[in-house]
């Protein structure tokens, strides 16, 4: 396209202005009906769901801490209060975070947790808002704006993907841990399940290695919770030695197991598991053991 000096542009501009001040229609009553419809739609729409929502309010509960029944489309009047005893609770974001939450699966590494939640949303936002002052093609052909169609349609089916195997997403749940295992229980005592997800200890960290898909074995799991490394804090010196010995026998003899049986290298672990868990502690040893 034929480039303009800025006098043929302001002279374009005045023409098109004329023309459109001839034969256009004016803000007033024109644009200002139509813009006063939408938001009147947009308000019974909003109006319609508040009632249909209220209109499914079951009785209130004379338990003060129970939840309040309510519409089967918009959800409860209120939920029952928070117990911190229930450990099967599935804690789960809004639909509208689901993107992020699947973000945060994908770039689960601690050194990687700021790209999902901060770097990625951000880059997207920064490139919707700057993308009409980098493409200044005045053509209105999408066959003619190859590019920007490519990035307008790319975004949002990328939000809608990560929004779908959000929702379809393991939560965070993992059950209750099987105390009778000797280091179940000082597996989450000690913060491991923070990181972790280990269905005997019932853990289900999503920032570490899951044990319930990976393999550990004793050497290695030992050197690591002795020693740290990356984002695995170093429990040489906060532990006892026999503590340490009980944890990474633990790791090793369930890991990659199945229905909370020892995994493929419970075998490297056998000759110091029981012994040091049951010599740290009765928080080790397991209600069995202890």
């Amino acid at each position: 396209m034929p480039r303009y000096t800025a006098r043929e542009r302001r002279e374009r501009y005045l023409r098109e202005y004329e023309f459109q001040k001839k034969t256009g229609k004016p803000f007033f009553p024109n644009a200002v009906f139509h813009d006063s419809v939408t938001s009147l739609i947009v308000l019974l729409i909003i109006i319609g769901i508040s009632i249909g929502w209220h209109a499914g309010f079951g009785e209130v509960p004379t338990d003060p801490t129970a939840g309040r029944e309510g519409s089967a489309w918009f959800g409860p009047a209120y939920e029952s209060r928070a117990d911190p005893g229930i450990e099967e609770y599935d804690p789960r974001p809004e639909w509208y975070y689901f993107f992020l939450f699947e973000l945060l699966r994908v770039f689960k590494q601690p050194e990687l947790l700021i790209v999902g939640a901060m770097l990625i949303p951000t880059a997207w936002m920064i490139l919707l808002i700057g993308w009409p002052f980098l493409d200044r093609n005045p053509d209105r052909r999408l066959s003619r704006r190859p590019i920007a169609l490519s990035i307008g349609a790319l975004v949002p089916v990328m939000l809608l993907a990560l929004t779908w195997y959000g929702a379809k997403a393991p939560g965070a749940g993992a059950g209750a841990a099987d105390l009778t295992k000797p280091g179940a229980q000082a597996f989450s005592t000690n913060g491991c399940a923070t990181c972790h997800t280990l269905s005997v200890a019932g853990a289900a960290g999503a920032v570490g290695p899951n044990f319930n898909s990976t393999p550990v074995d004793y050497a290695t799991a030992l050197d690591f919770i002795t020693n740290g490394k990356g984002g695995m804090p170093k429990f040489g010196g906060q532990l006892t030695d026999d503590g340490v010995k009980c944890m990474a026998a633990f790791v090793a003899t369930y890991s990659g197991g199945v229905n909370n049986e020892p995994g493929p290298q419970a075998g490297s672990a056998e000759a110091d598991y029981d012994a040091a868990c049951a010599a740290a502690g009765p928080d080790y040893a397991g209600a069995a053991g202890g």
